[in-house]
């Protein structure tokens, strides 16, 4: 060990005599100096123009676009500068052979040597800590063992690089060959991923040799031991590699057994860090403050319940629109989307099959024939389209039409089976709430959702702007209640069809057709044998809903709700929840705005059997209606205007206009007759209501809304005005399931959202990290080596 060290210090005293690690050194200081004050100064000016940010250490520091992904770049560059000479320096003035007849072996010389980049490394490290240091002062309550990951992950990989150049440098006496030689490996090191990933067997070896993006997991707050373990093995690969080609000049040997020795060693690495990367040996550590790269512990909780191995089958319709996420190219990356279950279930099996069947779109229809666009897309996407099931083939395995024959996964365990999906926007792929969702729907019986139809209602199947498609069955939003744990099924209100009591709530919104007495008795009996229950109405049709709602003790008011505005239209309510919301374990902050169009108030009657609370109220105006022949609001301004004037709103004069506007923007058709319009006062009403009581030993749930669009499509696109209704409908859904679904993958809120530095501090960092520390190092740098020169 002595020798080693010895070797080391030697050496590096060398590389400090020698221009070329100032230089490197510099350039690396202003580097990290650029990109750090970079980030902070957006972040900085992003915070000054108002943006509330959020988990400042992972933004500035994690991710593809922060400062350890920017440093882990650029590290290639700096590494073979160092190591070139390491070897060749000796190679090519001879004093190798100086060294083979010393007492040192040549393993104590490439450890000494690869010390001495080792310790370099640790100066490099030393500016990153600098860097950190910085930050400390500039992000309020920063994650250091988040960064600590980061630094360790960048370490390794400098200490992986630099046994690459040690064994180029011991491969010729060229300094710049070696150079050029250690880029080359790290370039097919990072390529060599992309080989032959369409073979299974040849994919899996192919993406371990891969070095690419092996630090990713360090810098974004995971240390796993497969990763870790990796770095290990090509540091002693190519250490190995440098001892067996310096033993080649010391002693003689077959080019046979040279030949076997490198191949046994390759191997041997090779199958130490394929078993490495099982998922049943892969351990890991999650560095992040609240373990954001790790499960919640609700999904922990729902896998730990499985008794039996899971299994995903995923379904590619090789025409669909994401057919190549599934192709043979894709596979490593789309198994990578379930890496944090596969921690905790080793055994997940995901099988794939491929197959062709109409989409259901005009899509179908561009070419002759489904086989012919099936052909040209096994092409495009690299797939073996002997391989590829056909339309009927498909079918005889799996029926696949209610999904319409789209990518789907099927997970299953035991007998049971669920679908889960991909989905139209950023992220695509399922998250941890749609994928423990679909495995504790395996586990225990889904929440029901009935949707009333046969008079009109809502439909829970129409994409139109006042249906509930997105709400309950839009199998391409995540957010929808099919693909966050719930079952949902229309129920018609025929004769002969009974109301499941089994149902989590029944939705009944606006119908258009009044009920019969049979199924008003039948909604009743559901209501008292406890039932819940979903009613939203509208001002037009309300007195449809009245039978129903008398059984609960709860009215709907007869005006009609309008609210002031400068940017909406008068009836739209900005209405917020009620302190009593949380009491129904609604989350959402008291300034969320839920939006509610074309509204009446809701109030209970004298008598009630239920708990009843607000739910959302608003501030506003009552449009009254009385004989259908005058319209007021409350008090005692009053101007005439008739019907033909009124609808011709250029012609009228300002106050006129303004009226006329009024009327108009609520919905509300001029009468043939004169009307009454007054100023009326802005009051607090209650537009939503939640009731309960206990009943045959449960408690029974039901929302009351005086508007139907409050759920609707239209009103969940709305993008003037920013509302919480979904969440608010999620949520309400959620408490009807007992907080069963959706599942709970909430964290803590990040701590560290604070830059406590301005743009005045920010300059004299600048000034600090990119002139007066590089500066420092370059006349310290200059001093030695002038000293070293008078010697």
């Amino acid at each position: 060990m002595k020798k080693i060290i010895k070797i080391a210090k030697l050496e590096l005293g060398l590389l400090f005599y020698s221009p070329i690690a100032w230089l490197t050194l510099i350039i690396f200081m202003v580097q990290c100096g650029l990109t750090f004050t970079n980030l902070i100064d957006a972040k900085e000016t992003s915070q000054q123009l108002g943006t509330n940010l959020k988990d400042l250490t992972v933004g500035v520091f994690g991710g593809h676009n922060g400062f350890f992904s920017a440093i882990q770049n650029k590290l290639y560059l700096y590494i073979p500068l160092l190591t070139m000479g390491l070897l060749s320096r000796e190679l090519s003035s001879g004093s190798i052979k100086l060294l083979f007849s010393s007492p040192v072996t040549s393993k104590q010389i490439v450890l000494g040597k690869f010390l001495s980049m080792m310790c370099y490394g640790l100066l490099l490290v030393a500016v990153l800590l600098l860097m950190v240091l910085v930050a400390s002062f500039s992000i309020e309550e920063m994650d250091f063992k988040f960064l600590s990951g980061g630094i360790l992950g960048l370490y390794i990989l400098i200490c992986a690089y630099a046994s690459i150049g040690l064994f180029m440098s011991s491969v010729t006496p060229y300094q710049v060959v070696a150079a050029i030689g250690t880029l080359a490996i790290l370039a097919v090191l990072n390529f060599v991923g992309t080989i032959g990933q369409s073979i299974d067997v040849v994919r899996d070896i192919t993406y371990w040799l891969s070095i690419s993006g092996r630090a990713d997991n360090f810098i974004n707050g995971l240390i796993s031991s497969k990763d870790f373990i990796y770095f290990l093995l090509v540091i002693f690969l190519f250490l190995t590699l440098t001892v067996m080609r310096l033993n080649k000049g010391r002693k003689t040997t077959s080019s046979t057994t040279v030949t076997l020795k490198y191949i046994g060693l390759v191997i041997g690495v090779v199958t130490l860090g394929y078993v490495s990367s099982l998922p049943s040996v892969d351990a890991y550590y999650d560095t992040t403050r609240f373990k954001k790269m790790t499960l919640t512990d609700k999904s922990k909780e729902i896998i730990g319940q499985l008794d039996g191995d899971l299994k995903i089958t995923t379904y590619v319709n090789i025409i669909n629109s994401f057919a190549h996420l599934g192709s043979p190219k894709f596979r490593i990356f789309d198994k990578s989307k379930f890496d944090q279950y596969t921690r905790f279930l080793p055994n997940l099996s995901m099988d794939y099959v491929m197959y062709y069947d109409s989409t259901f779109t005009k899509r179908d229809f561009q070419y002759k024939s489904l086989e012919e666009m099936a052909s040209r897309s096994a092409t495009a996407y690299g797939i073996d389209f002997e391989k590829v099931l056909r339309p009927e083939e498909i079918r005889e395995k799996i029926d696949l039409s209610s999904e319409r024959n789209t990518f789907v996964r099927k997970v299953n365990y035991k007998d049971r089976s669920t679908s889960l999906r991909m989905f139209f926007d950023m992220i695509t792929y399922p998250g941890e709430a749609e994928i423990s969702a679909a495995i504790k729907r395996l586990l225990v019986s889904p929440p029901v959702i009935g949707v009333l139809t046969g008079n009109g209602e809502r439909s829970m199947i129409k994409s139109g702007d006042n249906d509930y498609e997105d709400l309950t069955n839009n199998k391409t939003f995540r957010n929808s209640l099919i693909n966050q744990g719930f079952d949902v099924v229309e129920i018609e209100n025929a004769p002969d069809i009974t109301i499941p009591d089994t149902l989590a709530a029944l939705v009944i919104a606006d119908p258009i057709e009044p009920y019969s007495i049979e199924q008003q008795t039948k909604l009743q009996d559901y209501i008292k044998n406890g039932g819940n229950l979903l009613i939203a109405g509208e001002p037009k049709k309300a007195h449809l809903l009245q039978p129903i709602l008398d059984v609960l003790g709860v009215e709907f008011e007869t005006a009609r709700l309008a609210q002031q505005s400068e940017d909406l239209e008068m009836h739209v309510l900005k209405s917020t929840l009620s302190t009593e919301a949380e009491q129904i374990g609604i989350r959402l902050t008291r300034d969320t705005i839920i939006a509610h169009s074309g509204a009446m108030g809701i109030h209970t009657k004298e008598k009630s059997d239920f708990n009843t609370f607000p739910l959302t109220i608003a501030k506003a105006q009552k449009i009254i209606s009385g004989d259908n022949q005058t319209l007021k609001l409350s008090n005692a301004i009053t101007f005439k205007l008739d019907l033909d004037v009124a609808n011709d709103v250029e012609n009228l004069g300002d106050t006129s206009r303004t009226k006329a506007k009024i009327i108009k923007s609520i919905g509300i058709s001029l009468p043939d007759h004169t009307f009454d319009l007054s100023d009326g006062q802005e009051e607090e009403v209650t537009v939503s209501m939640a009731l309960s009581r206990e009943i045959k030993g449960k408690e029974q749930k039901i929302i009351v809304s005086g508007d139907a669009d409050f759920l609707s499509n239209a009103e969940f696109s709305r993008f003037n005005l920013r509302t919480g209704n979904f969440s608010l409908g999620t949520q309400i859904f959620k408490w009807f399931a007992n907080g069963e679904f959706p599942v709970d993958i909430t964290r803590p809120e990040a701590i560290d959202n604070t830059i406590t530095v301005d743009q005045k501090d920010l300059s004299w960092i600048k000034i600090i990290l990119m002139g007066v520390l590089p500066l420092l190092v370059a006349v310290s740098g200059a001093t030695i080596l002038m000293k070293r020169k008078r010697k």
